[in-house]
């Protein structure tokens, strides 16, 4: 417990820092709106599709290829169990829609990436990232696809299949990746570190940009906000709770059990507030429901990793 406890507050510091300077950059008007949605671009169609590729450079083996599409079948249940829970708490809490709306997607989809990955490295080592790079998959196949459907109206919400790679280049990124996966074969050394340094990119810009929208509301509001801590309740206890529950009957590799309930714990992901500013949804409530479930992540983790 106490390295998975060490290993969180490190990446939570790290987080921190960034949202703090995102949050101080707007403050002193470095950037401004326009700005803060072009950086959102540049990291939905450019640094997301490199980092999920990147994940996918694993050595290639029969077992580790069943136990990879096992992790997407499970990863996928669980994603979609979160979407189901929020709609049902939406329901009962009577949210409005844009509420509603990254309720949904702040439930389904967790921080997998920047906090999972580390937490993985320092408790489950080297052999837990592979697991972590199928749960990107599974993130990234179905927040481009159900996840824009989430914050989408009207024809928006109707994506035609031939656009549906052009407008979210991460699933192209996947299927590029998992390719490389399974034939064994890599980049040239000296794209694959350009595709690496892009792809390092994700996380500080995302917590950058949760910073910048948190800098057009005050910060106390963030923090008394009582609405965000139904969603992330269900987020950090109960669907992690379900998880390892259930899958210690089904799951007998433990790491691959380890890791997978540690991907359902993680507080909701940075893209709630990505997809919330692309689509003209409230970004200012979903930076909120992203920053208290990052706090309250770093007691709910260890604790959740009790039951394994």
């Amino acid at each position: 417990m106490s390295d998975l406890f060490l290993a969180f507050s490190n990446s939570l510091v790290a987080l921190a820092l960034c949202i703090v300077i995102g949050f101080v950059c707007r403050r002193k008007r470095i950037f401004n709106d326009v700005h803060i949605q072009g950086i959102s671009e540049l990291l939905v169609k450019v640094a997301m599709p490199c980092s999920v590729f990147m994940a996918l450079m694993r050595p290639f083996s029969t077992a580790l290829l069943l136990e990879g599409m096992a992790t997407i079948f499970i990863t996928m249940v669980l994603f979609l169990l979160g979407g189901v829970l929020a709609i049902t708490l939406a329901r009962v809490m009577k949210a409005e829609t844009k509420e509603r709306q990254y309720w949904q997607f702040g439930l389904t989809f967790g921080n997998v990436g920047f906090m999972g990955i580390p937490v993985v490295s320092a408790v489950f080592g080297y052999e837990g990232l592979f697991y972590v790079a199928m749960t990107l998959v599974t993130f990234n196949l179905l927040s481009f696809t159900i996840g824009i459907r989430m914050f989408s109206r009207g024809d928006e919400a109707k994506p035609r299949l031939l656009r549906l790679f052009s407008d979210n280049p991460a699933l192209t990124g996947t299927i590029i990746g998992f390719v490389f996966f399974l034939t064994g074969l890599r980049l040239p050394a000296a794209l694959e570190g350009g595709v690496m340094l892009i792809a390092a990119m994700t996380s500080p810009i995302s917590m950058i940009i949760i910073g910048a929208v948190l800098a057009k509301q005050r910060l106390k509001d963030a923090i008394t906000d009582v609405r965000t801590l139904p969603p992330n309740a269900i987020k950090l206890v109960v669907i992690p709770l379900i998880a390892a529950l259930a899958l210690r009957w089904v799951v007998p590799n433990p790491l691959m059990l380890g890791v997978i309930v540690t991907m359902m714990a993680m507080p909701p992901a940075a893209a709630t507030v990505i997809f919330a500013e692309q689509f003209d949804g409230d970004a200012v409530g979903a930076a909120r429901l992203v920053v208290v479930g990052t706090v309250l992540s770093v007691i709910t983790v260890p604790l959740i990793s009790l039951l394994l």
